[in-house]
């Protein structure tokens, strides 16, 4: 035990400290005394406390499981109603090479209007050609009769571009025969092509008298000037009249064209209108 004086450990049963002197008292012995004098309360056993545990088990569906993914459409179809997702298959199938047929046939439909377009666009231009010369003919013969000689001059200036524009209007005539068989059942455009074929028919026929006309005017110069009057009124007069009705009935030709023109499809009209 230990001294409450000065804290010296003195042996147990010692009563006086050995370093100051002073009385040691033995408090630990006080309580276990009085413990052991006390009298024992009766021991009463406690009741089995019984416990109960309760488990809960959640059911989760497949697609709550974390990092589980959701099956497709397809795949809940084909679990769901497998003979109409197997019947369904079968017609896609089936319909496919009739799929593939149409998507031939319009891309070759698209093809041959996209041909028969541009066939019409060169014709309608080579057309212009033919139709300007016409006009540059018809202001010609509109102006008063000139001088023999002058006369020659301007055939002689004519000759090289007559044959520049017969090649042009025989090419679109070309052009046009191979057009206008692809509308045989097409009334309105095939009006409108047919009045484009009379045009280019009477631009050839005034071409063939102008280039006459060009042959006459050599012959004419080799007359003597009292033979080149009545050469001239003869010969090459009936010719002009002819070009001048020629120019008219080819105007009326195309105005007769561009009418039926507005009435067709935007594409072929502006075509055969060469816009």
């Amino acid at each position: 035990m230990f001294c409450v004086y000065c804290g010296t450990k003195n042996a147990d049963g010692v009563s006086i400290c050995v370093f100051c002197g002073q009385r040691v008292h033995n408090f630990q012995a006080q309580p276990e005394a009085a413990a052991a004098d006390a009298p024992k309360a009766p021991v009463t056993q406690a009741p089995p406390v019984q416990v109960t545990a309760t488990v809960v088990v959640q059911k989760h569906s497949p697609e709550s499981l974390p990092g589980r993914k959701s099956p497709s459409w397809l795949h809940t179809a084909i679990q769901k109603h497998p003979v109409a997702v197997f019947a369904a298959a079968v017609g896609i199938l089936m319909l496919l090479p009739t799929f593939a047929m149409l998507w031939q046939w319009n891309a070759n439909r698209l093809s041959r209007t996209h041909q028969l377009e541009s066939l019409l666009k060169d014709a309608a231009e080579l057309q212009e050609k033919s139709a300007q010369f016409t006009r540059r003919i018809q202001e010609l013969r509109s102006r008063p009769t000139l001088a023999m000689k002058d006369y020659y001059d301007q055939c002689t200036q004519l000759e090289p571009y007559i044959n520049d524009v017969t090649s042009a209007t025989e090419k679109s005539r070309g052009l046009l025969e191979q057009v206008i068989p692809e509308f045989h059942d097409d009334a309105k455009t095939l009006t409108a092509l047919n009045g484009m074929r009379k045009a280019l028919e009477l631009d050839q026929r005034l071409q063939n008298d102008v280039r006459q006309e060009v042959l006459l005017s050599k012959t004419l110069m080799h007359l003597e000037p009292s033979e080149q009057v009545e050469f001239y009124a003869m010969s090459i007069h009936p010719l002009q009249e002819e070009e001048k009705q020629l120019a008219v009935e080819e105007q009326q030709a195309l105005t007769q064209m561009r009418d039926y023109s507005g009435k067709l499809p935007s594409s072929v009209s502006h075509s055969l209108l060469n816009q």
